[in-house]
């Protein structure tokens, strides 16, 4: 089932499966993710945009810094590849 949620200042922390599509709905979106042993690879979304993950993945997600609200979507893959897990792992006040 898609979920779709409203980011303003906040950052939060998801791990979701491979297959998942994050979608922008509105403003624009920063994703970054949480890889070890290498830097955090970064993807900017803007309205209409979508990036799907080609591994299970912590992803972090955000409105882009002074660029208003965003409003992102997230379709899970289809059945059969496993539950669609959400771990709010952080919840941060931007700076």
């Amino acid at each position: 089932m898609p979920r779709t949620f409203s980011l303003e200042s906040e950052c939060l922390g998801l791990r979701l499966r491979a297959g998942t599509e994050l979608v922008c709905r509105g403003g624009n979106l920063w994703l970054t993710f949480e890889v070890p042993g290498r830097p955090s690879p970064d993807v900017l979304l803007a309205p209409g945009e979508r990036h799907r993950l080609q591994a299970d993945a912590e992803v972090f997600v955000a409105a882009l810094h002074g660029a208003g609200p965003a409003l992102c979507r997230i379709e899970a893959p289809p059945r059969g590849a496993g539950p669609l897990r959400f771990s709010w792992l952080r919840r941060a006040r931007a700076t």
